[in-house]
């Protein structure tokens, strides 16, 4: 009767150590913000774009750097939360057909009301106030967090997000746009980053674009084809994405109608890193 009891313990003993490697291959991905947190957002996103016109490449270099921050006014029963993103500061630089030229702005008063779900999904979004330089900062996307699952997942597991976006023609973008993205994302596992035991999440996807506006008086029609692909590492414990980084590859068309007719192929690379930190 002992023999067999601690023949029995034994066999227990042996499935503990199983048990706690398996909860560790499962990782619950979402974002848990805690009211009255403030983190602060540093972005880089560089793209190059080739135009060809009457047969003619025309190079362009462009690069956006930010520093945004944002707090968390609150989070509901459900686990959705309102965000209150502002604008800091704001590098950008052009650099095209000889030129090369470097704007600096800073003490911006530019601030969105975002809410978010746990998946960090937008319920809402709310311009609160603006600045002389709104329409370079609308292409910052204050307010838009990578997506998560929202649920357990093992590592080596894969999920779909499927999005699709509008965004209104501007002073600084002439073109309504509809974006429709298709992402599939994987959970490769755990890695150390700056002393911290961190999740690397990779992802890949195509993107589909169309738009139409008016410049000049004259019609413009966009169509566009790309890929992208990039990672970015999450904080278990923190419930928070610290940082990522995103490339992809465009083929667009602008088909120009009016007192001339003409039709604009272009490429376009784009390459963005984000980090994210909470102010202490």
């Amino acid at each position: 009767m002992k023999r067999n009891f601690v023949k029995t313990l034994f066999l227990f003993l042996l499935v503990i150590p199983g048990i706690h490697l398996y909860s560790q291959n499962t990782w619950l991905l979402k974002y848990q913000f805690e009211k009255g947190k403030t983190y602060d957002q540093i972005s880089r996103t560089t793209q190059d774009i080739v135009q060809t016109v009457n047969g003619q490449d025309i190079k362009i270099l462009s690069e956006i750097a930010s520093t945004n921050s944002f707090q968390v006014e609150n989070r509901d029963a459900d686990g959705n939360a309102t965000l209150l993103f502002s604008a800091q500061d704001l590098s950008v630089r052009s650099a095209a057909m000889g030129r090369d030229t470097t704007m600096k702005y800073t003490g911006m008063k530019d601030k969105v009301r975002v809410k978010l779900t746990p998946a960090g999904k937008s319920l809402s979004s709310v311009v609160v106030d603006s600045s002389e330089v709104s329409s370079i900062v609308s292409q910052l996307n204050m307010g838009d967090m990578r997506h998560l699952p929202g649920k357990e997942v093992k590592v080596g597991e894969t999920w779909q997000d499927q999005l699709v976006v509008n965004k209104e023609k501007s002073a600084g973008s002439p073109i309504a746009m509809e974006i429709t993205t298709d992402t599939e994302y994987t959970l490769k596992g755990s890695e150390p980053v700056n002393g911290k035991e961190l999740l690397k999440i990779a992802f890949t996807g195509t993107m589909n674009m169309k738009g139409k506006g008016m410049q000049m008086g004259m019609d413009m029609y966009l169509e566009g084809t790309g890929k992208n692909q990039g990672f970015f590492y999450y904080d278990p414990a923190a419930f928070m994405i610290v940082s990522s980084e995103d490339n992809s590859e465009m083929e667009i068309s602008v088909a120009v109608t009016g007192p001339q007719n003409l039709t604009i192929p272009m490429t376009q690379s784009v390459k963005s890193v984000t980090t994210f930190t909470e102010r202490k």
